[in-house]
């Protein structure tokens, strides 16, 4: 009992985080999920905040708090430069902004000087960042660190022989500007999930698709069970419709899984314009289930037959009970704790299912396939973004335990009591 308890314990928290991942995850987010202009103001491939629990030193992401008007402050004491500075307008707006910093050290620089009509990188911008190089009195060659991302170094680092060495401490920055401006650092952490190259908040894709992903899961495993115990019972009948269920059932049980599915794919999907193959949840739900039903019916099957060859069956059978009734009345009860078990065996299959088909890139819906996906097309394990990979593998692996704790109690309390009779 305790086994059942804890599996169920464990669907209990998936279901309580479904159930609030709604008010958490805001919609505008999984609305733009795939808008790349949406998440400009993130950084990429940054870790989760966290890490820096663990001996990192690694700036956060967030807006510079205004302490007088026009005047921000930035306190860095972190071994990496930030990835960026934004200067972001206000919407509709346009117009001459001049960004000056003084550091820690008592240098005065010009970080950016122009006209703005939208969100502007001071990073990203080569004539920035070779103009802050001069007034540095950087003389290095800065290419390389431009193209790695690391051109801000310039401003929060001094070089010292041969090494860069951070200069730590309270640097301010003085907008002038016709209306007001926010100044936004993207640091090399972001939030409790990280993110991913393009800067989207895996929070967003983690705690928001979980929804979807247990309504397919659980969807799926029931219309599995529920088609392969329908035809296992009909199958075990005499006549034409018997041998045609059982016929069909057979079909279904010889495919192989994966490749069957990943043949499917082109045909019930298309490729979508971001280079992902789309297919409707109702299309995977009824075709996976069309693939997995097979061996359940032709189990449902031998247990009908089993029961049916019963001596009071049998004086059932001779005293005019009809072979639907005796199902219905006898065979049922045997059949369903199998049933059961295999409702939730199920269901750990399709999650496997789930991860197998994000990996070659096919999208089935805002749920976990579409982040296995993600960890494929940005090469998240070569990249070392272990944080796409982990909080996805271990949870995927926790509701696969809790389900199996669920199938081991009831094959031990119902199942193995019909086997020995």
């Amino acid at each position: 009992m305790r086994k059942m308890k804890a599996g169920f314990a464990i669907l209990l928290i998936y279901v309580l985080l479904a159930l609030i991942s709604p008010h958490v995850i805001p919609a505008e987010d999984i609305k733009n999920w795939n808008y790349k202009t949406y998440w400009l103001k993130n950084p990429r491939m940054a870790p989760p905040e966290w890490v820096n629990l663990f001996g990192k030193n690694l700036p956060p992401t967030g807006n510079l708090r205004e302490e007088k008007p026009g005047e921000y402050v930035y306190n860095f004491h972190y071994d990496q430069p930030p990835q960026d500075i934004l200067i972001i307008p206000p919407a509709n707006w346009s117009g001459f902004v001049e960004v000056k910093v003084l550091t820690p050290d008592g240098k005065r620089v010009t970080l950016y000087s122009g006209t703005i009509t939208r969100i502007t990188s001071t990073e990203k911008a080569f004539f920035t960042v070779f103009d802050l190089a001069r007034q540095m009195g950087v003389n290095d060659d800065i290419s390389d660190m431009v193209v790695k991302g690391e051109g801000l170094k310039i401003l929060f680092f001094r070089k010292e022989g041969d090494e860069w060495v951070p200069v730590k401490g309270k640097y301010t920055f003085r907008v002038n500007a016709s209306s007001k401006i926010t100044l936004r650092v993207v640091g090399r952490t972001y939030g409790p999930l990280g993110t991913d190259s393009d800067g989207r908040d895996i929070a967003v894709i983690f705690l928001g698709g979980l929804p979807q992903t247990l309504v397919i899961v659980f969807l799926t495993a029931l219309t599995t069970v529920l088609l392969g115990t329908a035809t296992g019972l009909f199958g075990a009948l005499s006549g034409k419709l018997g041998a045609l269920v059982e016929g069909f059932a057979k079909v279904s049980s010889m495919l192989p899984l994966v490749p069957a599915m990943i043949l499917l794919v082109p045909i019930l999907g298309s490729v979508s314009y971001y280079g992902t193959i789309g297919i409707s949840t109702g299309a995977f739900v009824l075709a996976q289930s069309l693939l997995l039903f097979g061996k359940v019916s032709q189990n449902v099957r031998t247990i009908t037959m089993t029961e049916l060859s019963k001596e009071h069956i049998l004086a059932s059978k001779a005293v005019g009970g009809s072979e639907l009734w005796i199902l219905k009345r006898h065979v049922l009860k045997a059949v369903l704790p199998y049933a059961v078990s295999q409702l939730i065996l199920t269901a750990a299959k399709v999650i496997s299912i789930i991860s197998i088909l994000g990996f070659f890139n096919v999208n089935f819906g805002f749920n976990w396939g579409e982040l296995l996906a993600m960890v494929v097309t940005q090469r998240a394990i070569y990249n070392g973004a272990w944080w796409m990979v982990l909080p996805v593998g271990v949870a995927i692996t926790v509701i696969a335990i809790a389900l199996l704790l669920i199938k081991s109690e009831v094959e031990e309390r119902f199942i193995n009591p019909w086997e020995s009779l």
